[in-house]
């Protein structure tokens, strides 16, 4: 049986990246959350997805000109647009929210707001990790195979994930090349699910299913689709949906 991700702290139920739906996903006991971090230019992580404020938040501007004071005082979107009374969390703040609970974290390393890694983020992500004895339950993953490798070279004790669409696979000569090229360098690939669906026998006939995971399935339609299918996650925005789905499919 498919587990459940929720996807960027199930942002369409709660707040994107929010310690409100942080929260909220560890009280429903999902099997894995997703989260972002960026590195701002005070050395600080911050747990948000785009590198630039405008769509999630209040503020204006790139992530990484945030400082402590000023990603505390702008305010972060709810699924509506309306303003929440929380500003955007530090990586330390999340992992205090979801460390005491036994739930695997899926942590996404992004670029800056010119698609350029951030220089020292790779150490500055694994040694917080490590301090809070969290390696065996996290999880490193980025689109960027070049990060994904620094990764591996740096902290070969992390479990690690890449994620590819269509148009990054082409880009790769293929998704036969793609995960040709990968070899043992991860153990899960995240796969949208337009290619996964095109691409379903190939990717089955090279690669476990079981170390896989669809994404975004936010769709009834589609989630039933992708149950029985055997995939070692579902991803979705609403992962409360995704156990509906699931309990009724085994009711049945």
């Amino acid at each position: 049986m498919s587990k459940i991700m929720a996807h960027r702290g199930a942002r369409n139920l709660w707040a994107e990246n929010s310690a409100l739906g942080f929260r909220e996903t560890v009280r429903h006991g999902f099997d894995a959350i997703e989260f972002d971090l960026h590195l701002t230019d005070a050395g600080e992580l911050v747990v948000i997805h785009d590198a630039t404020l405008e769509r999630t938040t209040d503020g204006e501007g790139p992530v990484r000109a945030l400082t402590p004071e000023s990603r505390r005082a702008i305010r972060l979107k709810g699924p509506d647009g309306t303003l929440i009374g929380e500003g955007v969390p530090s990586f330390e703040e999340v992992l205090d929210i979801l460390g005491p609970h036994p739930v695997d974290l899926y942590v996404e390393l992004k670029a800056d707001e010119n698609g350029v890694p951030y220089p020292g983020m790779i150490g500055k992500v694994v040694e917080t990790l490590r301090q809070r004895g969290l390696q065996a339950r996290s999880v490193l993953h980025s689109f960027d195979i070049g990060v994904v490798r620094g990764i591996r070279d740096l902290a070969p004790e992390f479990r690690r994930l890449i994620s590819v669409n269509r148009d990054w696979a082409e880009r790769q000569g293929g998704m036969a090349a793609f995960l040709a090229d990968l070899g043992d360098l991860v153990e899960v690939v995240g796969i949208h699910h337009d290619l996964f669906e095109t691409e379903f026998e190939l990717i089955r006939s090279l690669r476990p299913l079981s170390k896989t995971s669809v994404w975004t399935l936010n769709d009834p339609a589609l989630i039933r689709h992708w149950l029985p299918r055997g995939v070692g996650f579902v991803v979705s925005d609403n992962p409360v949906l995704v156990r509906e789905l699931m309990n009724e499919r085994n009711a049945a």
